[in-house]
């Protein structure tokens, strides 16, 4: 099974009922000429249309009445919400009105209100998550069809361009999230613990990001919880791993979620044979709670989640006939808060909270292994709109984090405790030079505890626009990060790691189609190095680089069905860990390819979505004094297939295959001993089949689980 925890939440949306009302319309600017590629659809709706060179629109919905928002957005356009409610065919003239800020920036929207990207930065709709075979509703999966992005299969998190898990910051409203994972143990991937219906924007950047950010050499994957405030409603759902119930209580400008979520894989491992013998399921026991509260100029969100994991199972690891038994229990609790209120027309004001706190036990044979963590980031950032052509925000923020370890195998008990601590500065401006050509410049002074440095990390990006059409864009940036809470204590004083990013981009987006390429170039310095022959002696002496290409093109111009391919290049080496001369790290895929397709089939009342990705081989070296042993993995073969029914506006019934051929490919080595064959390390099942039904209940007899999976 590519991902252990691939059970989680797959959900789709369709309207369908006997009677069809046609929704069509033109789309024209102030000067009543038309608008195409304007994007046309009903809120938390499958339904939609795009507009035409005539700015004509017109789709179907399948339904008795139509109720909800019908939305207009473009990317040169503010958007336009409008409410409808008919029971016949409808027919509108809508005029958009330019923005006077889009030229460099992308709008990236879900639902409700818009957010705001560099324009090589990829947005993503929580639709794009749950509709995309392979992803099983999980974030990070569907970022695994994204250029630039890089999802290994024995461990699940997101990689960039050429870095490490670590090195790729997760952030939500604007706030870094230190453990955005599930627990696991061995070699049982991870997966993102939101769902991505929390999130009105999502933008993934692989390299040259704000200067609002920070603590990550490679990249940002941002997520905003929505403002909106959610209608009264109920949700169940059940699944071959499990169930959830859910209600939400909405009260004037209030609204009240909840939910209560089980999962338990020992069912399925039951009947489905796994590379592994079952001692104790795996089995999570979870609960969230998302609190919102509109103000006159503001508004104030909560969000807290809180989870228990345990497993414990054998496995036979190959060629040595070594038998593992591994196990862990782990308890987490998280909390995201964000107070925002307009102090003036043009002054706003963010005030943004994070808690983190997890416990976790971990056994591997003899060895245990038992931590408890705690993480909290305060971030105060404020923005101001001089004018139509420039843009600024300052802000600040502090993060603390403190592990407390304890590492047993057989009579030895080696305790560690550290603190960590960060503050920063950033600011940055925005300023439309010209209608063509947009500067971004910022910079970002960072001190990584008492003992460090302060640190200036400036940022930059130029963006040339001629028309709609095409973009070209130049960014640059200097990002540091600091050593890992372990790692800290080993060096003599303190150092971020540091890298330089520079990346070109140039974007063409003609009728339906959008076609992206990206050149990118990043060098590392001052990363943790330990010869083999010196293990005492750590430095930060370590050295990198990473170079590339992305090529990516989205086609929506066929009827009911879109595709998107995604090609990316890297060639990267390091001087880091136990490897004082130049090598390719084993977390590296030079050559990576995505091809997408969803189709809804109308006659069946159903999306049907293919996922094909390809990986090529890793290299693994040997850590002994001669370094010459290597081996290659696998290359990466991998098809996926989800398909939704929907047989009523609240009832959805959903099936995906994970691997859907069935390849054994080998993702990875273990070493285990000095001068033997390493481990093979593959998925634990060859494929992995999940059926879920999801019924809803509300006041307005449509909504369904898309808000709260």
């Amino acid at each position: 099974m590519k991902t252990r925890v691939s059970w989680l939440f797959f959900f789709f949306v369709g309207l369908i009922q006997a009677q069809q009302i046609t929704l069509s319309g033109t789309v024209v600017n102030k000067k009543d000429k038309p608008i195409e590629n304007v994007n046309i659809y009903l809120e938390d709706n499958f339904d939609g249309a795009l507009s035409d060179a005539r700015g004509n629109f017109s789709f179907v919905v399948h339904d008795t009445v139509v109720r909800g928002v019908l939305k207009f957005t473009h990317p040169q356009f503010k958007e336009v919400s409008l409410a409808i409610d008919t029971k016949e065919d409808w027919e509108s003239r809508m005029t958009l009105v330019p923005r006077t800020d889009a030229m460099q920036e992308i709008v990236i929207r879900t639902k409700g209100k818009a957010k705001f990207e560099r324009a090589e930065s990829i947005g993503f709709t929580a639709m794009d998550v749950v509709s995309t075979a392979g992803s099983p509703g999980n974030i990070i999966g569907v970022l695994n069809t994204l250029p630039g992005a890089q999802v290994a299969g024995e461990d699940g998190r997101l990689m960039i361009r050429g870095g490490r898990p670590e090195e790729s910051g997760i952030v939500v409203n604007g706030i870094k999230v230190f453990q955005p994972y599930t627990a696991s143990a061995g070699n049982i991937p991870v997966r993102a613990k939101f769902s991505p219906f929390l999130f009105q924007g999502m933008s993934f950047s692989a390299g040259g990001y704000s200067a609002a950010f920070g603590d990550a050499l490679s990249g940002i994957l941002e997520l905003d919880t929505s403002d909106d405030i959610d209608p009264s409603r109920q949700d169940f759902s059940i699944s071959t791993v499990g169930g959830s119930v859910a209600q939400t209580h909405q009260w004037g400008k209030n609204s009240l979620s909840y939910s209560l979520n089980y999962l338990n894989l020992g069912a399925y491992t039951a009947l489905v044979k796994q590379r592994y013998k079952t001692r104790k399921p795996f089995s999570t026991l979870a609960g969230e709670m998302n609190y919102k509260r509109e103000t006159t100029r503001g508004g104030y969100k909560l969000y807290a989640s809180v989870d228990r994991t345990s497993m414990k199972y054998e496995q036979e690891s190959s060629p040595s006939n070594r038998i593992d038994t591994i196990g862990l229990k782990s308890d987490n609790l998280y909390i995201n808060s964000l107070y925002f209120v307009k102090l003036s027309p043009y002054l706003k004001l963010e005030v943004g909270t994070g808690i983190g706190y997890s416990k976790y036990k971990g056994d591997q044979n003899e060895k245990q292994r038992h931590n408890t963590s705690w993480d909290w980031v305060q971030k105060v950032k404020l923005s101001y709109q001089w004018n139509g052509q420039l843009q600024s925000f300052v802000g600040a923020d502090f993060q603390f984090s403190q592990l407390d370890l304890v590492q047993r195998a057989s009579a030895h008990v080696l305790p560690w405790k550290e603190e960590t601590t960060q503050w920063a500065f950033f600011v940055e401006n925005n300023w439309k030079i010209s209608p063509v050509l947009t500067l971004r410049a910022g910079a970002r002074i960072t001190k990584y505890s008492i003992a460090s440095d302060w640190n200036v990390e400036p940022r930059t990006l130029l963006t040339y626009q001629p028309n709609l059409n095409h973009s070209l864009s130049f960014a640059y940036g200097v990002f540091n990060q600091k050593l890992g809470i372990r790692s800290t204590a080993l060096a003599e004083k303190e150092t971020p790691m540091q890298a330089q990013h520079w990346v070109g981009n140039y974007t063409y987006t003609f009728k339906k189609h959008q076609v992206r390429a990206e050149l990118f170039y990043k060098t590392y310095d001052k990363l943790l190095l330990t010869p083999l022959d010196q293990q005492r002696n750590h430095t930060q002496d370590g050295k990198g680089y990473a170079r590339g290409l992305d090529l990516f093109w989205k086609n929506n111009s066929l009827r009911n069905f879109q595709f998107w391919v995604t090609y990316t290049y890297t060639d990267s080496q390091r001087k880091e860990r136990y490897w004082a001369h130049w090598t390719q790290p084993a977390y590296v895929v030079k050559n990576s390819l995505a091809v997408v397709g969803k189709h809804w089939i109308e006659p069946w009342k159903s999306q049907v979505s293919l996922t094909y990705n390809y990986s090529s081989p890793r290299t693994f070296y040997d850590v002994d004094a001669s370094n010459t042993a290597v081996y290659q993995s696998s290359p990466i073969h991998n098809l996926s297939l989800s398909w939704a029914y929907v047989f009523h506006a609240q009832k959805i019934l959903y099936l995906a295959v994970d691997n859907l051929l069935g390849r054994n490919p080998v993702y990875a080595y273990q070493f285990t001993a000095p001068h033997t064959p390493p481990d093979v390390v593959r998925a634990s099942a060859k494929r992995f089949v999940y059926v879920g039904f999801m019924w809803t209940l509300s006041a307005d007899k449509k909504s369904n689980q898309l808000d709260n999976l």
